[in-house]
C-alpha cells in the first residue's frame, strides 16, 4: 500500500512540475510582444494606442489585440484582473513599443504615463491669441477653449468676477497629456494663476479687489517693455483714477481692435468699446491680457511716484510727466507724427 501511495505521489508531484512548466510557457509566450517572433528588428518600432474615457478592460484588451500590440486579449484581462487593476487604468493617449510584453503595457496604463505636448503661452497673451497657440500645436480646438474660458461653474469656482477667465490665465510653459480637454487646460492654468499669486506677500483682497488688480496688472504687461518701469506704469493709472481722469491706455485700443498697432491713428481711439479708456471713465469692463506675476507684482505694490502721463520714446521705455504741461512737450519731442504712441495723456 506504501508503495502505491509512494508512486501516487511522485506521479502528482511530476505532473505539477509539468503543469507548472506548460503554464509558464503559455505565460511567456502570450505575455511575449506579437513582434519579437519573426521580425528581422525586433522592437524598433512604436506605436500611439488611446484608452477611452470609460472603456472597459475587455474592450482595451481587445483593442490592444487588434492593434496586434499584445498576442491575447483574454490574458491582458485575466492579469489586470489578477492583479486587481481594472479601475487603475487611466483614460488617455499612450506610446507602445513593439518590444513591450503585456505585463509592460499594463504597468504603462495604470501608471498613467500618457504621451505628453508642451505649450508656452507669452506673458501678455489675450484670451484668442492663447487659443490659436492651442490651436495651432494641436493641444485643443481653440473655439472649445474659448467656450471653456467662458464657463460659468469655472469662473464660479474660482469666483473670477468677469465674464471670462481673461487675465487669469496664466502665461508660462505647460506640459499636458495628450488630448486633454479644454476644461482641464483652462483650469489648470487658473490654478497656476493662484499659485503665482499666493507667491506674492500682499494683503487679503476680495474677489472684485483682486479683480481691479488684474486688470492693472493686464495694462501693465501691456504698456510696460522694462522691468523697471512696471510699478511706475502702474503708479500712473492709480493716480488718474484717484484723480478722475480717463485712464487713456493704448493697450486697450488694440484690444477692442484685436491686434497690436505700433502707432495708433486718432481714429483708432474713437472706436465704440466699453474697453477704449479714450471714451470711458474707471477700469475697463475685465482685464486686456494674462500678465506674469511681475506686472501682478507692480499692480500690488505701484511705485510711490505723482506722475500723470507717460509717452512711448519709442525704444521699449517712457517719459513719465506729473503736469499735463511737461506731457505736452514730452509729446512733441517723442511723437511728432499725427500718431499716437503708447502715451497718456
Amino acid at each position: 500500500m506504501s508503495q502505491s501511495l509512494k508512486k501516487i505521489g511522485i506521479f502528482t508531484a511530476a505532473a505539477v512540475v509539468v503543469i507548472l512548466v506548460v503554464l509558464s510557457l503559455l505565460f511567456i509566450h502570450y505575455n511575449s510582444p506579437p513582434e519579437s517572433i519573426g521580425s528581422e528588428n525586433p522592437g524598433e518600432e512604436s506605436y500611439l494606442f488611446v484608452v477611452s474615457q470609460g472603456e472597459s478592460v475587455y474592450r482595451i484588451g481587445r483593442n490592444l489585440r487588434k492593434s496586434n500590440h499584445i498576442r491575447s486579449n483574454r490574458f491582458f484581462v485575466m492579469l489586470v484582473r489578477m492583479r486587481r487593476l481594472a479601475g487603475e487604468i487611466k483614460a488617455g493617449e499612450y506610446r507602445i513599443e513593439a518590444r513591450f510584453r503585456t505585463t509592460e503595457i499594463i504597468d504603462i496604463l495604470t501608471a498613467g504615463a500618457v504621451v505628453t505636448q508642451k505649450f508656452t503661452i507669452p506673458e501678455g497673451f489675450h484670451m484668442k491669441q492663447i487659443a490659436e497657440v492651442l490651436d495651432q500645436s494641436g493641444i485643443v480646438d481653440g473655439n472649445e477653449f474659448l467656450i471653456a474660458c467662458q464657463d460659468k461653474s469655472i469662473l464660479a469656482k474660482y469666483a473670477i468676477p468677469f465674464h471670462s477667465a481673461e487675465g487669469y490665465l496664466y502665461p508660462d510653459t505647460y506640459v499636458v497629456a495628450k488630448g486633454l480637454p479644454a476644461e482641464q487646460i483652462v483650469t489648470m492654468m487658473i490654478d497656476h494663476f493662484f499659485e503665482e499669486i499666493r507667491s506674492i506677500p500682499a494683503n487679503e483682497y476680495s474677489d472684485e479687489e483682486l479683480g481691479d488688480v488684474v486688470i492693472i496688472a493686464s495694462l501693465v504687461e501691456r504698456e510696460a517693455k522694462i522691468e523697471s518701469e512696471r510699478p511706475i506704469i502702474a503708479a500712473v493709472f492709480y493716480n488718474r483714477l484717484m484723480n478722475g481722469k480717463r485712464l487713456e491706455s493704448c493697450a486697450t485700443v488694440q484690444y477692442v481692435l484685436g491686434k497690436t498697432k505700433e502707432r495708433l491713428l486718432f481714429s483708432d481711439l474713437k472706436v465704440d468699446s466699453p474697453y477704449n479708456t479714450y471714451l470711458h471713465r474707471g477700469l475697463p469692463p475685465g482685464p486686456i491680457a494674462n500678465p506674469g506675476v511681475h506686472s501682478i507684482r507692480a499692480a500690488m505694490y505701484p511705485a510711490e511716484v505723482d506722475y500723470l502721463f507717460f509717452v512711448s520714446k519709442h525704444d521699449g521705455s517712457h517719459r513719465f510727466s506729473t503736469t499735463y504741461k511737461e506731457h505736452l512737450k514730452a509729446i512733441e519731442q517723442y511723437n511728432s507724427s499725427g500718431t499716437v504712441g503708447h502715451q497718456i495723456s
